[in-house]
């Protein structure tokens, strides 16, 4: 072996070797369980960073994990066009080398869009497979590609035909910058300084924060309990700066103690106004278009006209002012919707658009959970439930140039993103064709995602699933924390604190960048990550690596068991046994820290130290053989490198057998005695480090009293220092030579 583990020239070569061997290929095996994960695809706005190593690193380990225990595993690569991302993404590109998206054909654009995906789409592939990802690379699917594309047609008619879609004026998120509609999943509310304005409407006063928008007021709303404001329900109300007076009407939704306890009523601008509209029988005015600029109207003055939300607001706090209109401006913290993608401010807006009925898709997900589905961590089963009860019609059209467009003629829209990623384990193996492989493979088993994307993506393809097929689409959903830094901070290119697994890759290894993701972790926390976690996860390695060299210098002469030896292998059958039940419930952070705390504490330190006085080649072969098919789902390449250059016990790792606890692994009565023996030398370790101690203490303070004594024995000191001074030396003198003396008694 070489003196250390060679990770870069190690990592190619076996990368080949499983590349070009098709071990990861899965076919239709009538002899076999299928054991089947659909990789979350994903995005192809970027290179992939941190958080996606661990998502995917996981799945591997559950593949492999899968595949040594004998399933015929399929793990199915693909990736997603994510339309409105990888437009932003692209019209900023585009921008920088002065080329605006107007000034392109719908065909130039495209082309765009398609060497877009193309380039991301290599890139992605190539780090996949530079992390060793075990996935059949034969079946990589995009969800743009032609299978893709059928699904998404197939699923939209049978919708359509069941009158579960359906066109109508609703209000709806729109994103300016965009220039698209968004889910209510899609838009993230965020924590914003601003301002609250009071403006006067005739003896009412009023609190908003938009005062852009109260061109298209079309009431004043105050609670029917409010004794401030009874009074004036049914009557009117000027509307400030325009010559149109506006009703005050009574509604419970209003809150009497916030702001002024009455509220401007913009129906075409404000989701809760509009519900309150619809309520009254009210009209719904729109003063601000698809751009996020004042329109040219009736009800916006010349001067506006054409601004955007910020410039109109200033403009129109400008002339609130001069009317003296303007009662009060007050500092106002708030959370305002952002476009979760581009992060423009989202304008809600009246807008006709396709919608899905989710009512009666809802009932089968929450009846799944007494189905069959299991969802982990369970906690998750709350926020899963919670959704469905008060779940709203799904807002499925979008304004964009890619994506798949609507399958109606005529229709310029384009497909919501999660309509075609709700098929992805459908669609991927072939439905609505009953393939062999759809046959075969599904319903798959296993779904591996991030928590925050239950509502956009997890549920839509269990409801997708179970109205295409009659069947759940998985069985197990496995939630995963966010990768954070080491502040516990959100990774983002804004605050240049994001990380790339290939540069970890490039300093420490693919397996210490495995491990160091893995070890320590809770599913449903939010780990921080360091490169010192690489590190640490390197070190591990450099130990393995050393014990088996160690092993490989072994004599190899049979000799009897003894009570180390069954240790050991008691040890191991613990190990077995408790490592296969945390891999089965996909607790792979507390496996890892397991299988560093037995190789490292149980096996180098104690079994190893014991056999450097009689070793034991074969039960140390019995270990090690099986500790490097244990830890093989977490780290690939350094169990596969040691096995193809000491063991070669099978072809490769990817198909060896997983380990099975031997009952004469297990000697209860051998096992206590020499824990008995660890326990005994522990103590007498600590003993000398004790007495160690209790000699080092004894010189540091004869040194402190002969100081002292020199010091009090100097007539100088005496007769010329403070007479506390010279009271604290002689106390202090006393106090160690008391203490000395008990030092000289033990």
């Amino acid at each position: 072996m070489d003196k250390t583990f060679n990770f870069a020239e190690c990592e190619a070569r076996i990368n080949e070797k499983w590349l070009a061997g098709d071990y990861f290929r899965a076919q239709v095996n009538p002899d076999k369980k299928p054991y089947t994960i659909i990789m979350p695809p994903p995005n192809i706005t970027s290179r992939l960073h941190i958080g996606h190593a661990r998502t995917y690193s996981i799945q591997d380990a559950i593949i492999r994990f899968k595949r040594m225990q004998g399933y015929e595993a399929l793990w199915l690569p693909g990736a997603d066009h994510a339309a409105i991302a990888t437009e932003a993404r692209l019209v900023k590109e585009l921008a920088k080398q002065g080329i605006e998206k107007s000034s392109l054909t719908r065909e130039q654009f495209m082309g765009h869009i398609q060497k877009w995906y193309d380039t991301y789409t290599a890139q992605i592939i190539e780090q996949f497979k530079r992390m060793g990802f075990s996935c059949d690379w034969s079946r990589f699917a995009f969800t743009m590609d032609e299978r893709t594309t059928r699904a998404v047609k197939e699923a939209f008619n049978r919708l359509r035909e069941k009158n579960l879609i359906y066109q109508g004026e609703r209000m709806i998120n729109w994103c300016p910058n965009c220039r698209s509609t968004l889910s209510d999943e899609e838009v993230d509310y965020k924590p914003e300084n601003h301002h609250m304005y009071h403006i006067k409407y005739g003896e009412i006063t009023v609190a908003t924060t938009r005062p852009e928008t109260l061109f298209g007021d079309v009431a004043i709303a105050v609670n029917p309990n409010d004794a401030r404001y009874k009074k004036y329900i049914g009557k009117t109300v000027p509307l400030p700066l325009t010559n149109r007076v506006i009703p005050v009407i009574a509604d419970d939704y209003v809150d009497m103690k916030f702001g002024t306890g009455a509220l401007k009523i913009t129906p075409a601008h404000d989701m809760a106004d509009n519900q309150v509209g619809v309520r009254h029988g009210l009209a719904a005015i729109t003063v601000i278009d698809e751009c996020g600029r004042m329109m040219k109207s009736e009800y916006v003055p010349d001067e506006l006209c054409g601004l955007d939300r910020d410039a109109a607001r200033a403009k129109t706090v400008e002339l609130l002012k001069k009317s003296k209109l303007l009662a009060a401006q007050k500092s106002y913290s708030g959370n305002v919707g952002k476009c979760y993608r581009c992060f423009d401010t989202v304008e809600p807006r009246i807008s006709r658009q396709w919608f899905v009925k989710m009512k009666d898709l809802a009932k089968p997900c929450i009846d799944a959970l007494d189905n069959g589905l299991a969802i982990f961590p369970k906690k998750f089963k709350k926020v899963y439930l919670h959704w469905l009860h008060n779940i709203k019609d799904w807002c499925i059209s979008r304004q964009l140039t890619s994506g798949h467009k609507i399958p109606i003629d005529g229709e310029t829209d384009t497909l919501d993103t999660w309509f075609s990623s709700a098929l992805w384990p459908l669609c991927t193996l072939g439905w609505p064709d009953k393939t062999a492989d759809f046959e075969y493979f599904y319903p798959t088993q296993t779904m591996v995602s991030a928590h925050d994307i239950i509502f956009f993506w997890i549920i839509r393809m269990l409801f997708s699933g179970i109205e295409y097929t009659g069947k759940l689409p998985f069985e197990n959903v496995l939630l995963l924390g966010l990768v954070r830094d080491a502040q516990g901070r959100k990774m983002s290119k804004s605050l240049g604190n994001g990380i790339d697994p290939v540069d970890v890759i490039e300093k420490y290894g693919v397996d210490a960048m495995r491990f160091s993701l893995f070890a320590g972790t809770q599913l449903d926390r939010d780990p921080r990550y360091n490169l010192e976690k690489a590190e640490l996860a390197r070190n591990f390695i450099n130990k393995i690596w050393n014990a088996v060299k160690f092993y490989t210098m072994m004599e190899r002469h049979k000799v009897t068991l003894e009570a180390a030896d069954r240790w050991i292998l008691t040890k191991l059958f613990q190990t077995v046994k408790s490592v296969t039940k945390k891999y089965e419930k996909f607790d792979f952070g507390v496996a890892a820290s397991e299988l560093q705390s037995f190789f490292w504490n149980d096996v180098c330190d104690w079994y190893i130290e014991e056999s450097k006085r009689r070793p034991n080649y074969q039960v140390m072969a019995i270990v090690i053989e099986n500790f490097l098919k244990l830890l093989h789902p977490i780290m690939p390449f350094v169990t596969e490198e040691i096995n193809d250059e000491v063991f070669g016990f099978d072809e490769s790792l990817v198909t060896a057998e997983f380990p099975l606890a031997q009952k004469d692994w297990n000697s209860p009565k051998e096992f206590k005695e020499f824990e008995k023996h660890i326990a005994e030398v522990k103590r007498e370790r600590a003993a000398e480090i004790d007495s160690r101690l209790l000699e080092k203490k004894i010189q540091t303070l004869k040194k402190e009293i002969e100081k002292d004594g020199a010091l009090l024995g100097n007539r100088g000191f005496v007769e010329k220092a403070p007479k506390a001074e010279v009271e604290r030396v002689k106390t202090r003198l006393e106090d160690n030579k008391k203490m000395l003396a008990t030092f000289d008694k033990t």
